[in-house]
């Protein structure tokens, strides 16, 4: 059960990666799997570093109490993920960008991509999920999910994902507290 969270987690927390891919597979615009391996590099080095500070705060709360407070929280954050997609307005910003993502745009969406791993990592650690699996999975799914996005472009179902993002990753957050609840580490 502890690999099916996990796996929840990660799609979660990447899915923006889907979208960015999208975004510039729409444009006809390719991102490197050198680039793609920066993003999803820097988003799993943040998962890290902000799941090792959660164990800190674990330290300091009992098990039980720790782990009902990081699913409730997890909820919390995917009911506002959900309530902040039906809020919000259709937005569409055009950016001019390369048509190849380079080394400096790939570290800055890394960074940009993983400031919402910080948050989640912390609560992926409280409810006690492994950290190196949760940052294994993490760079994969953020390696896969910007492939995916990127290639399908223009298509149908990347429209939908995207024009849905928070929805989705809301839901998959509200499963993970959920489960979590239920289900100990």
């Amino acid at each position: 059960m502890s690999f099916l969270l996990a796996l929840i987690f990660s799609l979660s927390s990447n899915l923006d990666n889907f979208v960015i891919g999208l975004t510039y597979g729409v444009k006809n615009e390719r991102i490197p799997l050198v680039s793609n391996a920066i993003i999803a590099f820097i988003t799993a080095l943040v998962t890290f570093i902000s799941m090792l500070g959660g164990q800190l705060v674990t330290q300091l709360i009992p098990h039980q109490v720790s782990n009902e407070l990081g699913s409730v929280i997890f909820i919390l954050m995917g009911t506002w993920f959900i309530c902040a997609d039906m809020l919000k307005k259709q937005q569409q910003k055009e950016e001019k960008q390369s048509t190849v993502l380079n080394f400096k745009g790939a570290v800055m969406l890394g960074l940009l991509l993983s400031i919402n791993n910080i948050g989640v990592g912390i609560l992926g650690s409280i409810t006690h999920l492994s950290i190196y699996l949760v940052v294994a999975l993490t760079f994969i799914t953020g390696m896969m999910l910007t492939y995916a996005g990127n290639n399908i472009g223009d298509s149908v179902i990347g429209k939908t994902v995207g024009k849905y993002n928070d929805l989705i990753s809301g839901g998959l957050l509200i499963l993970l507290g959920i489960l979590s609840l239920f289900f100990s580490f």
